[in-house]
C-alpha cells in the first residue's frame, strides 16, 4: 500500500502547510520507501521533489523542507510509496508528469495493458499518469483501470487539481470550517489527528466511489476555489471464479479451492500481500530457479507459495500478486506471483555466508533490518 496527503485550496498558509509536512511525516506508516511532493506557484508553474526515503529523511533534506513548507501554492500534493511494482529508486518515486499532469497513485493495477504504450512502464503508476498526459478526458483512462487506485492530479492548462478512487482503495476530505481549504489523506484517523493538533475545526467525509472530483482555481484573483463532482465510469469487480491449475505442472501435493475461500480470508484475486521467506536454501549457479515458501505478515497466519522464483532470493519480506488458493499438505496456502523483495533482515541466520547479495540488496536502496526474525 501507499499513502496520499495534500492540501488544496485558496489562501494556503504556514499553518496549512504544517498540517501538509506532518501528514507527509506520520504517512511514513503507509509507504517508507520513497516520497515525492508537488506545487505550484503563484506562475502556475508546477515544481515536483521526490526521493527514495522515508519522509522523516525526506523532510531532514534542504530541498525537501522547503518545498513541503510552501505556502505561495494551490496545493500541496503528497506521496509516500510502498514498492510493489518496479525498483525503489528515485526515478520510480511519485509523483509523475507527462504533458500538462501530474499524478501521484495509491494502489496497484492487475493490468495495465490496456493503457497506451505499457510496455514502455515498469511501474503502472507512471503508466497511469503518462495516459492522463495524452487525454482531454480524465474518465476516459479511468475506465481503462483495472485494478486498485486512488489517483490524485494536477492539470497545470484546466488549472485543476483531481480526485478520484474505487472501492479498493480509501481517501478522506476534511474542509476547513474557516477557510476555503481542503485537506485529504488515505486514512481518516491519521487526517483527524494531525488537524486536532494543529487545532482546525473541520468537516470530514470519504471520497465517494467512482466520483471525479475536482477543484478549479482564479489564477487571477486566486480567491476561490470551486469544487465540483461528476460519476465516472469504472471496470466492473471481477466476478468469482475457480481458481486456474497452471501450477499443476510443478507440483500435485495440493487441491484447489475457489474464489470465494480467498474471500473468506479476506484475500483478493489480484491483490497484493505482504508476506517473509527464508528465501531459497541452494545458491549454487545449478539451482536457476525454485519455489518460495513464507507466511503472510498481516491478518491470518496463511502460508505462500511461489513457483520459479529467481535463485537469488534471500531472506526477508516481500509482496506478491494474489493468484489463487490451494491446500498444501494440508494447510491453506496463497499461491503469488511476481515477488519482490522489499525487506532485508540483515540478522537473519538463514542469510548466512550471502553477504554478496545483501550488499546487491543495499545498492538497490532495500532497507536493512539489524535484528534477526523469529517468524
Amino acid at each position: 500500500m501507499c499513502g496520499l496527503v495534500g492540501v488544496v485550496g485558496t489562501g494556503i498558509n504556514f499553518v496549512d502547510a504544517k498540517v501538509f509536512k506532518q501528514l507527509l511525516f506520520v504517512d511514513a506508516l503507509r509507504g517508507p520507501h520513497s516520497t515525492g511532493v508537488a506545487i505550484n506557484g503563484s506562475d502556475n508553474k508546477v515544481q515536483t521533489y521526490k526521493r527514495s526515503v522515508n519522509s522523516t529523511d525526506f523532510l531532514q533534506l534542504k530541498q525537501g523542507e522547503a518545498i513541503a513548507s510552501t505556502s505561495n501554492t494551490d496545493f500541496l500534493l503528497g506521496h509516500n510509496r510502498y514498492a510493489t511494482q518496479g525498483a525503489i529508486n528515485d526515478a520510480n518515486a511519485h509523483p509523475f508528469t507527462y504533458g500538462n499532469v501530474t499524478l501521484a497513485h495509491n494502489g496497484t493495477l492487475t493490468d495495465q495493458t490496456n493503457l497506451p504504450d505499457h510496455k514502455q512502464f515498469t511501474v503502472d503508476s507512471e503508466n497511469i499518469a503518462y495516459a492522463m498526459g495524452l487525454t482531454e478526458d480524465p474518465e476516459k483512462v479511468i475506465s481503462l483501470l483495472k485494478g486498485a487506485f486512488t489517483l490524485t492530479w494536477y492539470n497545470d492548462y484546466e488549472l485543476k487539481f483531481y480526485m478520484v478512487r474505487n472501492e479498493e482503495r480509501p481517501m478522506w476530505i476534511a474542509h476547513n470550517k474557516s477557510r476555503d481549504v481542503y485537506y485529504y489523506a488515505s486514512e481518516k484517523l491519521m487526517l483527524e489527528a494531525i488537524l486536532v493538533r494543529n487545532n482546525i475545526e473541520y468537516n470530514i467525509q470519504e471520497l465517494p466511489v467512482g466520483q471525479l472530483k475536482s477543484f478549479s482555481f482564479d489564477v487571477e484573483g486566486k480567491d476561490k476555489c470551486s469544487v465540483a463532482t461528476r460519476k465516472v465510469k469504472l471496470q466492473p469487480k471481477p466476478k468469482p471464479k475457480a481458481a486456474s491449475n497452471s501450477w499443476s505442472s510443478y507440483t500435485s501435493n495440493y487441491s484447489y479451492t475457489t474464489y470465494p475461500t480467498l474471500a473468506s480470508n479476506n484475500l483478493k484475486v489480484g491483490e497484493i500481500v505482504e508476506f517473509y521467506s527464508h528465501g531459497l536454501p541452494d545458491v549454487s549457479q545449478s539451482a536457476k530457479k525454485g519455489t518460495l515458501y513464507g507466511c503472510i505478515t498481516e491478518g491470518k497466519k496463511l502460508h505462500v507459495k511461489s513457483y520459479n522464483q529467481p535463485n537469488s532470493s534471500l531472506a526477508g519480506y516481500y509482496t506478491g500478486l494474489v493468484t489463487s488458493m490451494i491446500k498444501d499438505n494440508g494447510l491453506d496456502t496463497v499461491v503469488v506471483r511476481d515477488p519482490w523483495l522489499i525487506e532485508v533482515v540483515q540478522g537473519d541466520t538463514n542469510n548466512k555466508g550471502k553477504e554478496a547479495l545483501i550488499n546487491a540488496a543495499l545498492d538497490t536502496h532495500l532497507v536493512i533490518q539489524t535484528e534477526q526474525t523469529h517468524v
